[in-house]
């Protein structure tokens, strides 16, 4: 049974009011750079960032600057959808794709949320449409700042005119911070706690401590990323790099312009931003341009130069409106133009080439070798026509007498420079010679925060495996995506299976050790009189501790010794968390020097014990055990030598889900 102490209640309350704002009373002069002054760039800057973001819907309103406030019912080519979340905007997008038809017939009246989240009940289509026309076109310059954002929470100071702090507010999203900064317009004096960090559209997390570092980050940041603002519903979103190295790659078609599908223009795209055409591959007549592809006020756009022919017209700045691997939709103005991708070869020599590689040595610590398949590296990334046979081998002599091959698919370099001879020969029995320069380098481009006292890290990338140590699991196991979606990088259990990792003077934890585990989990499994265990210390309940979720799935902190407990009460003051089989969520245990225990759920703290009689033993044991009787997912285990502070939690839970295969 769980009991609600008194203690536990006085200490919600309180944290409760903290979220909103601290009382203080300290006399501090704020460094007058770092206050926040109406009407001035920088609040004008973060305002532009907290605005909300209309395009995430653009599927059902056609409008960038603001959203339908869910749930909404819509109807497409005859089949209805109540829209409850954006998670059933996949289920839109795929009806859209099953017809020319790209119409969404709403069910009014709705409820429309503004860029400055006010609120405006819309009657009709007509009301729609009216709103509609407010808003910035597909693709067009708007007022948001979307390629950046602030990682929240933190906290601004407010000042008297005595400059004494009166409060602390506690910024916890876009919307507080917009409407707080609409507060300073009233003569509010305000300085933000540095520092504090902002994410970019590629995730790269910067860390600002003053007001000019901040406004030069976002005004850096304006403009860096599509925004996707366009109502194009099959919209690829590409990169600069993913569009520019499929150029360069075989030669383009135009098969579209302006509703012409009987051009025969050939493009062949050069890595110098320059490229040719022709109107057919043996065309003694060849025409040249310069090509670029760049972000332009948030799209991403190819941009054409210097043709000097018939073809002028192709000259300008083209958005890229939908992308795949083998085809370009592009509009400038209210001109159209697909380009295909073709790839046809005389000879499969012309498909090779001499290469230099650098190949990653991802273990801990980097010793300059690597497991790995030739044919995946060489070979299957080749798109060729014309038929062939390859082998691989040491020398030249060897390639060219068609003697010791290597075997490819499980090849370990010998040194960390070494040369291979590739062998490349038709169906006639001619071939030609390719040298592969291989360099394995250390080149971990794992970018992960908060790794000082980490022990054990395991992110499950279609492995289970220990990043810290490099030690891995022999067994199978089942790979899931994770909350981000990405493929096969959380581990799924069934109830009947389980990890078992090896402790060692690393990451050993007895009695006295201040420790964190850090974890996100997903239920499989709503039975409310199961007892599962995500993390536990020891290879029985009866020794170590458990990290466990128990009576309606409530996540528990226990020992082994004293039958010690510490439950995230709150869990079920929630009716829709014990039969939550959707979401993940995000558990930390601290543990400090004094047995002071904490419990957070989801970036905040849910129970804390001071001086808590736990008892985890003083021997190290032999394993940690994951997923003991557990039916359900888990994904990003960390435990740390340290008790984790609530700034610290905050920080892993605003992680973005990774894919991490080095440390």
């Amino acid at each position: 049974m769980k009991v609600i102490q008194t203690v536990f209640l006085l200490c919600a309350i309180v944290l409760c009011l903290y979220a909103c704002q601290e009382e203080t009373v300290q006399a501090s002069e704020p460094d007058t750079e770092a206050t926040l002054v109406a009407n001035s760039t920088l609040p004008r800057l973060m305002e532009r960032v907290s605005l909300l973001d209309g395009s995430l819907d653009n599927l059902i309103d056609n409008a960038n600057c603001f959203l339908v406030d869910l749930p909404v019912t819509v109807a497409i080519n005859g089949t209805t959808i109540t829209v409850n979340s954006s998670n059933d905007y996949p289920a839109i997008l795929e009806l859209l794709s099953q017809s020319d038809n790209t119409s969404v017939a709403i069910t009014y009246p709705i409820t429309i949320i503004l860029s400055d989240y006010t609120a405006i009940t819309i009657e009709n289509q007509a009301a729609l449409l009216a709103q509609v026309a407010t808003c910035a076109g597909p693709n067009q310059p708007d007022i948001d700042i979307e390629c950046v954002d602030f990682q929240y929470p933190f906290s601004i100071a407010v000042f008297d005119v005595n400059f004494e702090v009166t409060e602390t507010v506690t910024i916890l999203d876009d919307e507080t911070l917009f409407y707080f900064l609409q507060t300073l317009s009233s003569g509010v004096i305000a300085s933000i706690n540095y520092p504090i960090s902002l994410v970019k559209a590629d995730g790269t997390v910067i860390t600002v401590n003053t007001n000019e570092e901040l406004e030069t980050a976002i005004a850096s940041a304006e403009n860096t990323c599509d925004e996707d603002d366009d109502n194009n519903h099959n919209d690829a979103n590409c990169t600069e790099a993913q569009v520019s190295a499929s150029l360069v790659d075989c030669f383009w078609r135009i098969t579209n312009f302006a509703g012409n599908q009987e051009l025969e223009y050939e493009f062949y795209f050069t890595d110098d931003g320059s490229f040719t055409f022709s109107t057919d591959p043996t065309s003694s007549t060849v025409y040249t341009g310069n090509w670029e592809v760049a972000i332009s006020e948030g799209s991403l756009v190819l941009n054409v130069s210097n043709i000097n022919t018939e073809l002028t017209v192709l000259n300008g700045s083209w958005i890229i409106d939908e992308c795949s691997e083998d085809q370009l939709t592009i509009h400038s103005g209210n001109q159209e133009i697909t380009l295909q991708k073709v790839c046809e070869n005389a000879t499969p020599f012309e498909c090779f080439e001499n290469l230099q590689t650098t190949i990653c040595d991802e273990e801990n610590p980097f010793d300059g070798f690597v497991a790995m398949n030739l044919e995946q590296l060489f070979i299957n990334t080749i798109s060729c026509t014309q038929e062939f046979t390859y082998s691989f081998h040491y020398s030249q002599v060897d390639a060219e007498t068609d003697v010791s091959p290597i075997f490819p698919t499980s090849y370990t370099n010998t040194s960390s420079q070494e040369t291979l001879y590739l062998r490349i020969e038709d169906l006639q029995g001619t071939f030609q010679i390719f040298t592969i320069n291989i360099s394995v380098e250390e080149c971990c481009t794992n970018n992960t925060v908060l790794t000082e006292n980490l022990v054990l890290y395991m992110p499950f990338a279609n492995e289970t495996k220990d990043l810290v140590s490099n030690w891995e699991a022999s067994n199978t196991y089942n790979y899931v995506a994770d909350r981000a979606g990405n493929s096969a990088c959380a581990i799924a259990f069934n109830g009947n299976e389980m990890v078992e990792i090896p402790v060692t003077n690393t990451n050993q934890i007895v009695q006295g050790d201040s420790f964190s585990v850090s974890l996100w989990f997903k239920m499989q499994n709503t039975n409310p009189s199961n007892y599962e265990i995500l993390f536990q210390k020891g290879s029985a309940v009866s020794e170590g501790f458990q990290i466990s979720v128990f009576d309606l799935n409530t996540p528990v902190f226990s020992d082994a010794d004293s039958g010690y407990g510490l439950w995230d009460d709150p869990w079920n003051m929630d009716a829709n968390l014990p039969t939550d089989t959707t979401n993940w969520h995000h558990l930390v245990i601290t543990v400090d020097g004094n047995n002071t225990v904490g419990l957070y759920r989801d970036g905040a703290q849910q129970n804390v014990d001071e001086n808590a009689s736990i008892d985890i033993g003083n021997t190290p044991l032999m394993n940690y055990i994951l997923g003991n009787g557990f039916e359900g997912h888990l994904d990003d285990i960390r435990v740390y030598k340290t008790a984790l502070n609530p700034n610290q939690v905050s920080v892993l839970y605003n992680l973005e889900a990774d894919c991490n295969v080095c440390l």
